[in-house]
């Protein structure tokens, strides 16, 4: 939904004006954001400690809208910079789920739920394809803040709360919702684009 990618980025404001003047690529910032999962990544795996890894994850994921601010900021804006920043972000959501399915053990929801993640951002993108949409046209039920918070909430009630309803824990129960939850917004966005592409095509 837009709005919680908007309450992140009003959040980033305030830090992109001093990056843009201190002269920091917005690229940098973008490429950081696979760089610094991958190694919060491999130290989770390593650790196994949930709650340190889901707030550096947080930490990091502020940059998620933080190197669009600094383009904003710095009249830098380009088209392939938001290329590459959903670029980026694909690289961030599948390493995040892979490694945590190591750690788990939950390799076929992990799989299942990364895969509705991953054609939820298709198909908008095939859709532009076809005919002409705006990002303000997807307010849809699953996107990559809500998933986010969504999947960090869900390993960390997995770790620290004992309940384990029909025998499995929290985070396992996460998963089944994210994994259905994702492709029903699949199922949103097709429709959408149906009714796109029969009235402008």
């Amino acid at each position: 939904m837009l709005t919680t990618q908007s309450v992140l980025r009003r959040g980033v404001e305030p830090l992109a004006a001093p990056l843009a003047r201190a002269g920091i690529p917005p690229s940098a910032i973008t490429l950081a954001g696979p760089l610094l999962t991958s190694l919060a990544c491999l130290w989770f795996v390593r650790t196994r400690a949930v709650v340190p890894f889901c707030l550096a994850m947080a930490v990091i994921g502020c940059l998620d809208g933080l190197d669009g601010a600094v383009a904003r900021a710095g009249g830098r804006v380009t088209r392939f910079g938001a290329y590459l920043d959903a670029l980026c972000d694909r690289y961030v959501e599948g390493i995040v789920v892979l490694a945590t399915a190591a750690v788990t053990g939950y390799w076929l929801l992990s799989m299942v739920a990364l895969t509705g993640a991953l054609l939820v951002s298709y198909a908008k993108a095939r859709a532009a394809m076809e005919v002409a949409v705006s990002n303000k046209e997807w307010p849809d039920l699953m996107e990559r803040a809500e998933r986010s918070l969504f999947f960090g909430a869900g390993l960390v009630a997995g770790a620290v709360v004992p309940w384990r309803p029909l025998g499995h824990d929290l985070f396992w129960w996460t998963l089944v919702l994210l994994a259905l939850l994702t492709h029903l917004t699949v199922l949103q966005r097709a429709l959408r684009a149906r009714r796109f592409i029969r009235e402008r095509g």
